[in-house]
This record gives C-alpha cells, sequence and structure tokens, in this order.
C-alpha cells in the first residue's frame, strides 16, 4: 500500500491470543470490569488511558492494526504517497454511515483532521499532527489528500490510534461541547448510556459496514475500585473479562475452573517520573541518588513475582529500534547515601502520588520504602486513580509512579513523551539536541538512519533521567471460559470487537 508501510514494523512483536475452537455464535452481553479514569467519549479529546478500550468499539480509525502491530486498511481501504512522500492520498471506503444516519465520506474526514488541527478545540492530539499536516483536500466523494510538511512515516500508525479515529459531524454540530457524553462513530457498537462512576453501555450496530460483525449484542463496561473486587465479581458471574492483572491478582482467578488467563504481550512499561526542570527534582544530583536506591528487582519480585522485565529505557526487546546501549543504574543503597551526603540532600521531602490501583499504590510504598532508606523524606500522597494523571499533567503532581503501553512507531511514544513540545511531556523535559534528533528521525523514511537517531536520542534521555525506568511488567487478561476470539494486543488495549461468547 505504501513505501513508508514497512518501516512501521520490520520486527514482528509476539503475541498471545487464546479462542475455543468453534464457530462464532451471535448474542450476549460482555461485562468488562476496569479501573476506569474515563473522562470523555469524544475521540477527538480523548486522552486518558481506559477511554480507548471504550472508543474503539464506537468508532473506526482510518487504518487498523493487526496483533503484530503492521498495518491493514480501516476506514481507508488503500493509501498512496505521492510527490515523494509529501502527499497521502486515503481511498476510502464506500457505503458506510455513521450511527446517526449521516455518511462517512472524504468531507467527514477533512472536517475530523481539521477539528483535530484546529487550537480552538483544544484537541489533545493537535500536537502531533501540526507542524506534520499542512492541508487535508476532499479530492472527491471518497478520496482525500493529505499535504504534509514533509515526509512523515510515522502518520499511518497515528492514524491507526485516535487521531484516525473519525467521529461523526453532525453529532459534533448537534452536541456541541456536550459531544463526549453522546459518541456517534462508525463502529461494531452504538453508544447506549453512561452512569458516570458505575457502567458505560454500548449496544450491536445492526447496520455495521462489516460482514455479520460484531458477534455480540451490548458491552457494558463495569467501573471497579481494585481488580481484587473484578475477579470475585468474575467468579460468581458478574464480570465476563479484566486486563492488566498483575501475577499477585491472578492466584485467585487461578483458584476458579470458570476463568482462563491470557498473558498480555511485552508489558506495560514503568517508571518513576517527576518535574525534571522543578526544585528538588531539577537537581542531577538527586535523580541519580534516586536511580541508585531504587531495588527494581525487588519491586519486579513483589509486583511481578519476578516475571516482569528490569529494564534501564522504555523500549522492550524485539523492536527494531530497541537501543543497543544505554546508561545503567545499579541498585547501590551506598552510592545512593553518598551522592545524597556529598549534595547536601538528607532528609529532602518528596511529595510521591499513591494513585489507588492496586499496582501503582504498591509501586509507591516500595518506592517510598527504598528513598527513605538512603536519608531522604517520602510522603505518600493518596490520589483516586481515575485524577492522578490529569492532575500530573496539570502539574498538581510532581513526582508519581507511571506506566505507558507501546506504540505502532517509535515517533509515538519519543515525541509524545519526550520531545520539548511533546503532547505528553509532562516532566518538562527538554534538550535541544534530543529535540533535533527527534524531528530528523521523525521525517526521515530511512530506516536505518533512524534506528541510529533514535539510538542517541534513548542514550541521552537515560542520562538526563526526565523519568527513573523500572521495567515491562507481566501483567494478565482474565476472562470467562465463555469468552471468546480475544486476542491480546502490543499497546495493552484490550479490542472487542472479533469477541464472542459460548452459550451455556
Amino acid at each position: 500500500m505504501s513505501a513508508f508501510g514497512g518501516l512501521l514494523l520490520t520486527t514482528a512483536l509476539p503475541f498471545s491470543a487464546w479462542s475455543q475452537e468453534g464457530t462464532p455464535v451471535s448474542g450476549g452481553t460482555l461485562n468488562v470490569g476496569f479501573i476506569s479514569d474515563v473522562r470523555t467519549l469524544d475521540p477527538i479529546q480523548s486522552a486518558q488511558w481506559t477511554e480507548r478500550q471504550v472508543l474503539f468499539l464506537m468508532f473506526d480509525s482510518l487504518i487498523d492494526v493487526n496483533p503484530d502491530f503492521s498495518l491493514k486498511p480501516g476506514l481507508a481501504e488503500s493509501w498512496d504517497f505521492e510527490d515523494d512522500g509529501k502527499k497521502m492520498v486515503l481511498h476510502l471506503r464506500q457505503g458506510i454511515e455513521f450511527h446517526d444516519g449521516t455518511p462517512f465520506n472524504a468531507e467527514a474526514v477533512k472536517w475530523n483532521l481539521d477539528k483535530r488541527l484546529d487550537p480552538a478545540t483544544g484537541s489533545s492530539q493537535r500536537s502531533l499532527l501540526e507542524g506534520v499536516i499542512t492541508g487535508v483536500e476532499a479530492t472527491d466523494e471518497h478520496t482525500v489528500t493529505i499535504d504534509l510538511a514533509q515526509p512523515y512515516p510515522p502518520l499511518l500508525a497515528l492514524l491507526a490510534d485516535r487521531a484516525g479515529l473519525m467521529a461523526s459531524p453532525k453529532a459534533a454540530e448537534t452536541f456541541g461541547k456536550d459531544a463526549g457524553s453522546h459518541p456517534v462513530g462508525t463502529g461494531p457498537f452504538v453508544f447506549d448510556q453512561w452512569t458516570r462512576g458505575s457502567t458505560i453501555s454500548l449496544k450491536r450496530n445492526d447496520d455495521f459496514w462489516q460482514g455479520d460483525m460484531p458477534y455480540l449484542d451490548a458491552v457494558v463496561f463495569n467501573d471497579i475500585p481494585s481488580n481484587l473486587v473484578g475477579i470475585q465479581r468474575m467468579m460468581i458471574g458478574e464480570i465476563d473479562f479484566i486486563s492488566q492483572l498483575d501475577p499477585l491478582d491472578t492466584q485467585l482467578a487461578k483458584a476458579s475452573p470458570d476463568i482462563e488467563l491470557v498473558p498480555s504481550n511485552s508489558g506495560p512499561w514503568y517508571s518513576l517520573q517527576w518535574k525534571w526542570d522543578t526544585a528538588p527534582y531539577d537537581n542531577p544530583e538527586l535523580r541519580r541518588a534516586v536511580a541508585h536506591a531504587l531495588n527494581r528487582e525487588r519491586i519486579n519480585q513483589i509486583l511481578w513475582a519476578g516475571e516482569g522485565n528490569v529494564s534501564n529505557g522504555f523500549t522492550p526487546d524485539g523492536l527494531w529500534w530497541t537501543p543497543a546501549k544505554l546508561e545503567e543504574y545499579e541498585y547501590d543503597p551506598v552510592l545512593a547515601r553518598k551522592i545524597i551526603a556529598d549534595a547536601g540532600l538528607q532528609g529532602t521531602t518528596l511529595r510521591l502520588a499513591a494513585p489507588s490501583g492496586d499496582t501503582l499504590r504498591r509501586f509507591s510504598e516500595l518506592a517510598k520504602e527504598d528513598l527513605d532508606a538512603v536519608g531522604l523524606d517520602v510522603q505518600l500522597e493518596p490520589v483516586p486513580q481515575s485524577e492522578y494523571y490529569a492532575r500530573t499533567v496539570a502539574g498538581s503532581i510532581q513526582f508519581t509512579p507511571m506506566r505507558w503501553s507501546q506504540r505502532a512507531d517509535p515517533d509515538g511514544l519519543i515525541h509524545y513523551l519526550f520531545a520539548s513540545d511533546g503532547t505528553a511531556n509532562s516532566t518538562g523535559y527538554g534538550n535541544p539536541q534530543v529535540d533535533k534528533w527527534i524531528d530528523e528521525a521523525r521525517r526521515t523514511s530511512d530506516e536505518a538512519r533512524r534506528k541510529d537517531l533514535y539510538d542517541q536520542i534513548q542514550m541521552q534521555i537515560s542520562k538526563d533521567l526526565p523519568y527513573m525506568p523500572v521495567g515491562f511488567s507481566s501483567e494478565f487478561n482474565a476472562m470467562r471460559k465463555s469468552v471468546n476470539g480475544f486476542v491480546a494486543m502490543p499497546d495493552q488495549i484490550p479490542r472487542f470487537r472479533y469477541v464472542w461468547k459460548s452459550q451455556g
């Protein structure tokens, strides 16, 4: 489909799939349990992690991904690059309607992309697209031409995620600022009801364009306070599916003959992050002391039963952009105490957020023990899981555990977190040389050159320490044995559009 398509992920990620033998049957409701941080169901405004598993059911993306992160057609059935990669031409599927009956066409695509680019919209995806897309034209009813400032290979991966989810322009006009409570897409499920703090209910789209899909009559997302409560509800049949279980969470699930466990792909990346440009975290000696004080193998043993992978960076093994070498920070509390003493940092108070979710709360507690032991004074500050990321972005939380999942192109996480103008740069990190390397890497189609640049970028970040990497977790998806067709994805976002439930 394009010369750039193969650049996104040339080494396929290993993936696991679990589905029972047999022909899918229609009917039934899938009850999903999740620790929700959902704030909006408008894909143009969405920024929270859990929102995506709901959005991916109601909205289709222009481009889709396979379980190994390779690309496949979505609402765009094909695409071409012209003008030496500076024009991207999307050829859209025909005969598709939004849930409100209005047509999906080139004008709708233009509206969606223009809306994200408009500063007045305040889209969470604007910084990903501005400076990349210079114009969008509806060439004809089913063809869209996107003008680019320069060749930009990562755009395909962006259009397979939130930036490519297509919302109804008519619904946006009708509901205005309340569009996030009245989502209208083209996906396999239609919005039904949202009881905040309790449930989000979706029902089958009987007019879905993809054959006899979906199989389920409904999907209901249930807010749960913890995975343990979710598993208890699963054991009595109230919930069918829960993701993000660490090995400790799985013990109860293993005791039930009605529950299957499916391991995730390479787990999310866990770290401690701080306001890199704000005292006391702007002191490189403090950051270095924390790095040597943190017993990451102990964290791995306690949080993930030793099944996670301690890492000095944020990219797992097996990707073409996995770095060849990074700065290493061995656990050395004696060295950490010396650094603290030499820098006059004894007794420095660090206020560490302790999100209410099981894993992040435990992580905070373990970090406090390690840092207190070398002469720092860590004060844990409890915060609801649903609020901690928004408060981190707003700057009211300056020291917190954090987790991120992978993207289908390195630019999707590296620019997002580490560019000075990155959409999710909540650390205040800025390094002009890193910015320069990121800009060059995101506009070249030479994979060897991109690899060299990403090696340099990741090495420099590991020296600057805007995050203190811990590693990649071991996580599981739990589901009742009646659930079929689930495939674990590398970005840890469960996709339910292909799921079906056996009867009885």
